[in-house]
């Protein structure tokens, strides 16, 4: 009897599956399913996912990588079936350490995440081409950073909770500039 053989490559890395071990993994109850229920193929300790593995949603979504606990945890890439996808490090099932996360529309953020949020340093681009290189706290920009608008305008300065808060210079594509204190996303001296 032959014996069929299914195989992916993590880490430049060929792992082999037989048959035998994808029908197992179809049919595996709670120790192989995850928060969102679908199927897993990889490495497991003690019944549970931990090692490199791939699971496949139930929705569509894949994700492809390490695996600790039963959790993401590691490097690994996340595809959702909307067309996003995130390829960085994972950590108790959440983004966490540095990442690059994409959207369909073009738009993406590098940078740094802590518990499924952009956090720490990072550079995000919009589908229209305008970007923000700087800090992020909670999913928004906090701390210093440089926002370029797509018209030449740019703002170089202190942000808070995704406004332009602190010190900071703002620079119009025309040349004029505003230096001073900013409050609300308005210049007041």
């Amino acid at each position: 009897m032959k014996k069929i053989t299914r195989a992916f490559e993590f880490n430049n890395k060929r792992v082999k599956f037989s048959k035998k071990d994808l029908n197992k993994a179809e049919v595996s109850g709670s120790a192989s399913e995850h928060i969102h229920g679908g199927t897993y193929i990889g490495d497991r300790v003690d019944g549970k996912m931990e090692g490199e593995g791939i699971y496949n949603y139930r929705d569509g979504s894949k994700y492809v990588g390490h695996w600790k606990n039963n959790e993401m945890d590691g490097q690994g890439t996340f595809t959702w079936i909307s067309g996003e996808k995130y390829i960085g490090e994972w950590k108790n099932d959440e983004k966490h350490g540095y990442g690059i996360y994409t959207w369909p529309d073009g738009e993406n953020y590098v940078g740094h995440w802590e518990n499924g949020e952009k956090c720490g340093k990072g550079i995000y681009t919009w589908s229209d081409g305008e970007t923000y290189v700087g800090e992020w706290k909670n999913n928004m920009r906090h701390g210093e950073g440089t926002h370029t608008w797509l018209d030449g305008d740019k703002y170089i300065g202190q942000w808070k909770d995704d406004i332009r808060e602190g010190k900071g210079m703002y620079i119009y594509a025309d040349g004029r500039i505003e230096m001073g204190e900013f409050e609300n996303n308005k210049f007041i001296g």
